[in-house]
């Protein structure tokens, strides 16, 4: 809450107009003053071991439900979808921060990766729905999501952690 009782002094009293830009010098501090923090976050920035198993197997039933016949993918897609908010929020509430997009080349690398992975994965899902393939097909991409989430997923957080630590640019 801001306090506008400024007593009798006047020269307390904000200048009306916008504020002054800052001097060469002081956008130099502030930006040394961000790497710092930069630094400070990689160190925090540590994903526990149960978090991309976790991960994996969302995206394995998600990839599974997909292949179902209509009333059941229907029923079983909306369980897959509300974990992965669930599983960010318990890694909030648990750790007390989130980085929500990639600090660096090499990250945004390996999560565009993912992502086409992921979408891979599904696809081949609706094959095994749309065909006369034998249902349990759907596990050779249910498994690739589920390894792809464990392993490109702890290379993306060492990736990550690096180009904070660098101070690599987004």
């Amino acid at each position: 809450m801001e306090n506008d009782s400024w007593g009798d002094d006047a020269s307390q009293r904000p200048v009306p107009g916008p504020p002054a830009a800052p001097t060469a010098a002081e956008a130099r501090a502030a930006l040394a003053g961000l790497g710092a923090d930069d630094a400070r976050l990689a160190e925090r920035l540590v994903t526990p071991g149960w978090y991309h198993p976790v991960l994996g197997a969302i995206v394995a039933v998600i990839v599974c439900t997909q292949a179902l016949p209509s009333p059941a993918s229907v029923a079983f897609v909306p369980v897959g979808i509300f974990a992965l908010p669930a599983l960010v929020l318990v890694y909030r509430r648990r750790y007390g921060l989130w980085i929500g997009q990639p600090a660096g080349p090499r990250s945004k690398r390996l999560l565009g990766t993912m992502v086409v992975l992921f979408l891979l994965c599904l696809g081949a899902a609706l094959v095994v729905k749309f065909t006369a393939v034998g249902y349990w097909w759907v596990l050779l991409p249910a498994t690739v999501g589920f390894v792809a989430s464990v392993v490109l997923g702890r290379r993306y957080d060492d990736a990550l952690r690096r180009e904070l630590a660098a101070g690599s640019p987004a």
